[in-house]
């Protein structure tokens, strides 16, 4: 068996210090200013948002109930589940009246689904008005005369009083 001395093994550990790497030092990497590193990201993220911005706009466009041309001289008629606003209205026999029934109820209302009518049977009228939307209307009265327009799609239909007005034609 061998054996060896202080000396010996104070030799050997100083060969082995000698023989083996220094371990490198490990420098701080300088971290780079936002603006300069991350520029195009952020260029990025703001073209991709201006995009979706764009085209969710698009598809509210597109989705959004339609309307007709607003017809200034037409005389405004709200139809919703509390009825006609206004529940009156006066023309002449032989002038053409010009309606813009306009329905704001929401398709997802349970009776009806959100449908209005506007019916006047004398006088061969019957629009249905889809929820959210409006139409214009005209149809000429041909004999003065009182004549009673309703709703018979909802709420009670043409019984409910709520839901019937009347239209007075004079000579």
């Amino acid at each position: 068996m061998y054996t060896h001395n202080e000396e010996e093994g104070e030799h050997c550990r100083k060969l082995a210090r000698e023989e083996a790497p220094m371990p490198k030092k490990r420098s701080k990497k300088a971290k780079k200013p936002v603006s300069k590193s991350n520029g195009g990201l952020y260029l990025r993220l703001a073209g991709f948002a201006a995009i979706v911005v764009v085209a969710l706009g698009a598809v509210f466009l597109l989705l959004r109930p339609a309307q007709t041309a607003g017809d200034p001289s037409a005389t405004k008629v709200r139809v919703d589940m509390a009825g006609f606003q206004p529940n009156a209205i006066e023309a002449k026999v032989g002038v053409p009246v010009k309606l813009r029934l306009i329905n704001p109820d929401s398709p997802y209302h349970t009776d009806g689904e959100g449908r209005h009518q506007f019916a006047i049977p004398e006088l061969g009228v019957d629009v249905v008005v889809p929820p959210e939307s409006d139409r214009l209307i005209t149809f000429t009265p041909t004999a003065a005369g009182s004549y009673t327009f309703y709703c018979d799609t909802c709420c009670g239909g043409k019984e409910n009083p709520s839901m019937r007005g009347l239209l007075t034609v004079s000579a």
